[in-house]
């Protein structure tokens, strides 16, 4: 418990110690009239310093501009496409603005190290509360810079299963056209991991569809239908690695089973399946008009007469 006199002797005690302080002062007047005479000079030199902080931006400014211009046209030229070419124009100008701010606020005699450290720890926040979407950005910078697809081409996740036309690559999602005419968002974080099949990225295609006779049908000719079948079709490729083939793949239960192997040329992978169902659909025909018997799983029952 304190003394009944120790707030009076406290308030003694800063009433002393601020005479001290004026008689000091007394003793030296040089101090204070020093203290006045500097402060025109140090106002000077924090307006130079905010006039050359502004000159600098300015012309920092400028070369930032000149610099995303350049970036835009190398990545034109590189084939880069217009969506990966907005993101690292603005990842580029937001990186190098904070550049440039920084070395301003050295300028002015802000500590850099306060400001990077708040930099950070906002950044460290801002990943754990945004963790997911993180990835589906970190897919979209992946699917933008290496390009597995494009707008226009036709895929299939082999995870999923899904199928369909790519209509946009976004940052955060892939808009994919399905084949019943759905719309469908996929994150990117999810494509970028998945094993994805382009069936747009090469035009020559191979076809290998079999083909079952019977055992009483004659394979050679067989073989010669489906030889002038291929030959028949308009996107038979002219250029391909060999020509179309039929090889007796395997004898089953029903029937002889062929295979026919052959190149096509489309543009689409749509194209690509109308050929074949062209094909398989002729074929049928072809084999009933040449008496080509087509097997089917059937059954005998044989009846056992009782004496």
């Amino acid at each position: 418990m304190l003394a009944p006199g120790t707030d009076v002797e406290d308030m003694q005690e800063s009433i002393r110690q601020m005479q001290e302080s004026i008689q000091e002062l007394q003793k030296d007047p040089g101090v204070i009239s020093s203290y006045l005479e500097s402060l025109p000079a140090k106002a000077l030199s924090l307006g130079i310093r905010v006039v050359l902080v502004v000159i600098i931006f300015f012309i920092g400014s400028r070369l930032i501009r000149l610099l995303r211009r350049l970036l835009q046209r190398a990545l034109e030229k590189s084939g880069v496409s217009r969506d990966g070419i907005r993101f690292l124009d603005l990842i580029v100008k937001w990186t190098l603005y904070v550049v440039l701010v920084l070395g301003l606020a050295v300028n002015l005699g802000i500590d850099a190290s306060s400001v990077v450290a708040i930099i950070g720890s906002l950044g460290i926040t801002i990943g754990l509360a945004l963790q997911g979407s993180l990835s589906n950005f970190a897919g979209g910078v992946l699917l933008l810079l290496m390009k597995p697809f494009a707008a226009g081409d036709y895929i299939k996740d082999l995870t999923t299963g899904m199928t369909g036309t790519v209509e946009e690559v976004s940052i955060f999602y892939t808009k994919v056209l399905t084949d019943n005419r759905f719309e469908l968002m996929i994150p990117n974080g999810n494509l970028s991991n998945n094993s994805i099949i382009n069936y747009s990225r090469n035009n020559l295609r191979q076809v290998i569809q079999d083909f079952q006779i019977s055992y009483s049908s004659d394979i050679d000719k067989a073989r010669e239908i489906l030889l002038d079948l291929i030959h028949e079709e308009e996107t038979l490729a002219k250029d391909a690695p060999r020509e179309p083939e039929v090889i007796v793949k395997s004898l089953d239960e029903s029937g002889v089973t062929l295979v026919l192997r052959a190149f096509i040329s489309t543009l689409t992978y749509l194209d690509y399946n109308k050929a074949v169902w062209r094909l398989v659909e002729n074929t049928k025909k072809r084999f009933d008009a040449e008496g080509i018997e087509i097997p089917f799983r059937q059954v005998d029952v044989n009846i056992k007469e009782q004496r």
